[in-house]
């Protein structure tokens, strides 16, 4: 005798809310903010642009010769990342970050003085 229609579905039905449950939870959490730390940031000539100092929820503080040190606020939406207010805000700072494997995060920046890349400074 064969089983009603659709039956055969009805475990892969129960099966489906804790199977998606456990892949969000192992999932990369992509609209995580990026990693508090210390930054190197340099210009696209590769010349020392200043130091980002990353808080949790996006406080910053920047130190820089190049524009003036102060502290601020960064969004983050996804990769995405825009200075809200401070002295980056003051030079439009926009971009995106990336975290690979081993968990070093890379921000690349376009703003009104040029392109910035931050990094966590590598140990010698």
């Amino acid at each position: 005798m064969r089983a009603p229609r659709g039956a055969d579905i009805a475990p892969m039905k129960r099966l489906a809310l804790p199977l998606l449950s456990l892949m969000a939870a192992v999932s990369p959490a992509y609209a995580q903010f990026p990693p508090p730390g210390i930054y190197a940031c340099v210009d696209a000539a590769g010349a020392v642009f200043g130091t980002l100092s990353l808080f949790v929820a996006g406080d910053y503080d920047f130190a820089s010769e190049v524009i003036e040190r102060g502290q601020g606020q960064l969004a983050s939406a996804g990769p995405s990342v825009d200075a809200l207010t401070g002295p980056l805000a003051d030079i439009h700072l926009k971009g995106s970050f990336v975290t690979d494997d081993y968990g070093d995060t890379i921000f690349s920046f376009t703003t009104d003085k040029g392109a910035l890349t931050c990094a966590l400074p590598q140990d010698s």
